[in-house]
């Protein structure tokens, strides 16, 4: 079991079962969230997960084709995870890697999405795939 929260602990997370993937995020929607160069997604099933407190809720459109509701603290801002109703997303939760805390590392990425907008600056992880789109077939 995982848990993870937000930076001031209004909420709080668990999940129970084994991540289906982990991906590193280089979209333009993904940094806008996250607030860095990319984004780590833990994807989880829905029904795994254990919530304590009420996050706030933003949606919006990907432009990519998915329409995501995203999870955080209405208090310290804290992203904690993304969901859609999209093929290939519908059923999980897509878990903000930095909510885990000292879980974070049990995570190793198979994958990273959106390449061609990677920062220049960042060179791709050696040994993990990479995809051009969202279909990562991992």
């Amino acid at each position: 079991m995982a848990k993870g929260s937000c930076l001031c602990g209004n909420i709080t997370f668990c999940f129970t079962s084994e991540p289906v993937k982990t991906v590193l995020c280089h979209c333009l929607n993904c940094r806008r969230i996250t607030g860095t160069a990319y984004s780590t997604n833990v994807t989880v099933a829905s029904s795994s997960i254990s919530v304590q407190g009420e996050p706030s809720q933003y949606v919006f459109d990907s432009g990519q084709g998915p329409i995501f509701k995203i999870s955080f603290c209405g208090t310290c801002s804290s992203t904690l995870w993304k969901e859609s109703d999209a093929k290939g997303f519908k059923g999980y939760h897509l878990i903000q890697s930095g909510s885990l805390g000292e879980d974070f590392s049990n995570y190793q990425p198979q994958g990273e999405i959106f390449t061609p907008f990677r920062s220049k600056w960042l060179p791709p992880l050696e040994n993990v795939k990479q995809f051009e789109g969202t279909d990562s077939g991992l």
